[in-house]
């Protein structure tokens, strides 16, 4: 079964947390866009701003309204490794 964006997005989140070894973005999700939109840094910002943290019951919850919200519009398509938005392919 292929893991969910908001799955994705949580794990790499929680690898980073951990000092463990992480891509250029979450698996899924276009790096150029991940990078140049600088999500990374404006999510931690939220987080801190609403008090959010993985223990807390709504992380779930914060984390599929980040991923609605700015997420969403960088996803690869899983058959041709493409952007939809910036339209870069990856292999």
């Amino acid at each position: 079964m292929k893991e969910s964006i908001v799955d994705s997005v949580k794990r790499y989140f929680k690898s980073k947390e951990n000092n463990d070894s992480v891509g250029k973005s979450p698996e899924g999700i276009c790096p150029n866009c991940w990078g140049s939109q600088e999500w990374e840094g404006q999510f931690y910002e939220l987080m801190r701003a609403k008090d959010v943290n993985p223990l807390h019951d709504n992380y779930n919850n914060f984390i599929k309204e980040f991923v609605i919200q700015h997420i969403s519009g960088i996803i690869l398509d899983e058959h041709t490794y493409t952007c939809v938005t910036c339209q870069i392919k990856y292999d």
